[in-house]
């Protein structure tokens, strides 16, 4: 599915128009593409002049985001996240950039666009609010108020960035919860389970660190001009954006050493457990086996065992075996392996 937002003919405002009924003009226009088809590539590369093996590329979440300059365009490409199955997933964002036109590709629906969709239906108010430069004053004005295409390329680029390390944030506060809940668990009843809640959000932590770090490099490539289609007095807003990728990827880092920390004590627990339960049965095997000892010692009936013909020998065979119980316990007790009265 192809959208097309321009200016329209008053410049004040943006309105959406049909990609076949949309005509390339001076003033910025945003080409979003989902979930593109074949027969919407080539009609891509024929509007934009970008091959379409480029333009299909753009998509491959197998490769590293980057930033690319190809003379007459320039191709950015930054990952997002998203949530299918309870799992987490990554996607490329493809943005395709030149002097009229931001292109941006992506195989699934974002979540994140709505908040720039919604920037662009909202009319500009008043003329302070259309033609105030973005980069003399970016705080100015609330974003509700303008839209992003009445600035500039680099200005609607870094808002499309920006929502997707919104969206980091949002994630990174969830798996904040889920660490916390899975510590409580760990103190309080730990599990087989808790070792599969521990794997699964140190897998997400994984992805997560290497997205952020490679959309870093690509913020960090962006402030060194590598975008010739932006303003070099443009580029100083993505230092903010590099700030939260930095904090992000910090965040991610400190969350994978909790996570560490929580495994180990996990495992520590149930070593615990274990040598709880090994040093219980210890003790019952001393108490059961030294009577043993002596039930088999006078169970022999050798003809010149004394005690067998003395009428007290039953019960000093009997005596014996309580006393080595007492012992036992009194032994054990001062040792504090035992808890009882």
């Amino acid at each position: 599915m192809i959208t097309v937002w321009e200016r329209d003919p008053s410049k004040k405002g943006v309105r959406t128009v049909r990609f076949e009924q949309w005509k390339k003009q001076s003033s910025l226009n945003w080409i979003d593409c989902v979930e593109p088809t074949s027969a919407e590539l080539e009609s891509l590369s024929g509007a934009t002049g970008i091959p379409v093996l480029q333009i299909k590329g753009s998509m491959d979440p197998n490769k590293r985001p980057r930033v690319f300059s190809y003379g007459k365009y320039s191709l950015i490409t930054f990952r997002g996240i998203y949530e299918t199955d309870k799992r987490l997933s990554s996607g490329m964002l493809g943005i395709f950039v030149t002097p009229s036109i931001v292109l941006t590709i992506h195989e699934r629906s974002m979540e994140w666009l709505d908040e720039i969709r919604s920037l662009l239906e909202t009319k500009a108010k008043g003329k302070s609010a259309v033609f105030t430069s973005w980069r003399e004053d970016i705080q100015s004005l609330p974003p509700e108020q303008q839209s992003v295409l009445l600035r500039s390329s680099s200005y609607l680029v870094y808002r499309l960035m920006d929502a997707i390390v919104g969206d980091f944030f949002e994630y990174v506060d969830i798996l904040e919860t889920e660490i916390d809940k899975i510590e409580e668990q760990v103190l309080r009843e730990p599990t087989h389970l808790v070792t599969k809640g521990i794997f699964v959000q140190k897998r997400a932590l994984i992805y997560m660190h290497k997205a952020l770090t490679a959309n870093r490099d690509v913020i960090s490539a962006i402030e060194k001009y590598y975008v010739p289609e932006f303003k070099k007095e443009d580029v100083r807003v993505f230092r903010d954006l590099y700030t939260d990728v930095a904090q992000l990827i910090d965040m991610v880092s400190t969350y994978r050493d909790v996570l560490t920390s929580v495994l180990d004590m996990y495992l520590s627990s149930v070593s615990n457990n274990l040598n709880k339960i090994v040093k219980t049965l210890t003790v019952i095997t001393s108490f059961v086996m030294v009577p043993t000892l002596v039930g088999s010692i006078y169970g022999m009936n050798f003809e010149h065992m004394p005690e067998l013909t003395w009428v007290y020998g039953y019960p000093f065979a009997l005596g014996l075996m309580m006393l080595t119980v007492v012992v036992f316990y009194f032994y054990f007790k001062k040792q504090g392996w035992i808890g009882w009265p």
